[in-house]
């Protein structure tokens, strides 16, 4: 039985293991070789809820005594080769895995589990199926990136807050970080929307690795549920995955993984075909702008009938989406101009953002690519060049309480369309105030980046404050020449 546990590294996986090995009353010690004033404000207030908890905090300490303990947990980040590593073994110290903290979650949270991973997509789809359940009379407990940014440390603060108990399903989203961390839950139904070539940056750029650390969920899942897309990636290791297609432009083999659940779009309607003897069901309508939701749809009613949920149930949860925060989420006219807020930033999910309104003239305001990680701006860059007639790059980066002009620059300097107008700055405030000043009738303005998810409402605010001081100081006198 463990009684004293060392976690080295208090980043984004030592903090969430940290609390959940204190919530079990093992005494728990956490160190990391940065001072507490090296982490960001966010990152403080996170170590405060562990000190205010019980446990003990060593900042500063590069080499430090683990002879105590009879555990250890180690960051991700530290290498293979590190000393500490070797003094662990030397100390016959229990080491605290990913199959351990998997298990610890799955006793806590002991209901039917639903777990959801993928490129993008993930939290509208968690959402949609949260909806589905609750109409048909689930008591669900639901956990995304909504909450928290880092999906882990989320679940493990309702966890600690004891927000599971009382539920008859939890429906998880599962980021490859998430993943990373408790890729070994129980899950009665794992659900994979779609692989990418998007966060390489976080694997060395190796879409290999990517999808090798999405391969978790494979092992997991009693049922296997996946966009068609990722059958020659992944889903090829599992001849009983339950496959769905939703109509766009991507080359997909339909005869090599026949899908079950086939969306289309026709109009303002959406319909599902089950290809399994059963008619096309009635069809569907979302109120949004973001035709990418509709790839999530299919997904959700693969998620629900898989289960056993009346389709009655099904159109009954879906009539209550209406949309997610972050994700085009609608923000209002501003002197007439229509903004929106969005957190895609790679490619692929850019596109999938604005292809809705590519027609029109946009104005992008773009957040810091970067967040706790650093990121591709140059691809990121050229493919906003291909939408936008002004791009307003800001270098802030919320998460981190850190200024960064050069990505701002970098970012800019890589839109090949010399037709864009660029312009960099410091904040989101002063990117939206500025839109206003440049804006004319049958503009839009799109935010993008990753703020809108990490740090949804700090930088939602921020852009509403710019848009309105904007029509304050411009009024209904602007407009570029």
């Amino acid at each position: 039985m463990i009684k004293s546990c060392v976690v080295i590294g208090a980043g984004n996986a030592g903090r969430p293991v940290a609390r959940l090995l204190n919530h079990q009353g093992i005494e728990v010690t956490i160190t990391d070789s940065k001072e507490y004033e090296q982490f960001s404000t966010r990152r403080q207030e996170m170590l405060d809820v562990l000190k205010n908890e019980g446990i003990q905090l060593v900042l500063g300490e590069k080499h430090p005594n683990i002879s105590d303990f009879d555990a250890i947990f180690f960051a991700p980040t530290i290498p293979e080769s590190a000393q500490i590593r070797k003094d662990a073994e030397e100390y016959s110290l229990k080491i605290i895995d990913r199959t351990y903290v998997s298990n610890v979650v799955n006793n806590i949270i002991n209901m039917p589990k639903i777990g959801i991973t993928g490129s993008f997509g993930k939290t509208t789809t968690t959402t949609m199926v949260t909806n589905i359940f609750k109409a048909a009379g689930f008591k669900v407990y639901q956990c995304s990136s909504m909450k928290w940014n880092l999906v882990s440390e989320a679940i493990v603060d309702d966890i600690v807050r004891g927000e599971y108990k009382d539920a008859d399903i939890a429906i998880l989203e599962l980021p490859h970080g998430t993943l990373g961390l408790l890729g070994e839950l129980d899950l009665t139904i794992g659900v994979i929307t779609n692989l990418h070539p998007e966060h390489l940056c976080e694997f060395g750029g190796s879409m290999e690795k990517y999808v090798e650390r999405k391969a978790c969920i494979l092992p997991a899942s009693k049922t296997l549920i996946a966009n068609v897309q990722c059958g020659d990636l992944l889903t090829y290791q599992r001849q009983d995955t339950i496959y769905f297609n939703f109509e766009d432009n991507l080359e997909k083999d339909l005869s090599k993984y026949k899908p079950t659940y086939e969306g289309s779009y026709n109009g303002d309607k959406f319909f599902i075909k089950i290809n399994n003897d059963q008619k096309i069901q009635d069809e569907l309508k979302l109120d949004t702008i973001a035709n990418y939701n509709y790839e999530n749809l299919t997904a959700a009613i693969a998620i629900g009938m898989t289960y056993g949920i009346s389709f009655e149930d099904i159109k009954k949860g879906i009539s209550m989406f209406t949309g997610v925060g972050g994700r085009m989420e609608y923000l209002g006219k501003f002197n007439g101009i229509d903004a929106y807020y969005d957190a895609s930033y790679g490619d692929q999910s850019v596109r999938q953002a604005l292809e809705s309104i590519k027609d029109e003239n946009l104005i992008i305001l773009y957040g810091s690519v970067d967040s706790t990680t650093i990121r591709d701006k140059a691809e990121s860059g050229r493919v906003i060049g291909d939408y936008a007639n002004i791009v307003i790059a800001s270098g802030y980066v919320e998460i981190t309480d850190t200024l960064n002009m050069d990505g701002a620059i970098e970012l800019l300097s890589a839109i090949e369309n010399e037709n864009v107008i660029k312009m960099a700055v410091c904040t989101m405030d002063e990117s939206a105030e500025l839109a206003m000043k440049y804006a004319k009738e049958g503009d839009i303005i799109v935010h993008l980046g990753p703020g809108a998810s990490n740090s949804y409402q700090q930088v939602k605010d921020k852009l509403i404050k710019g848009l309105e001081n904007g029509c304050k100081r411009y009024g209904k006198n602007n407009g570029y020449q």
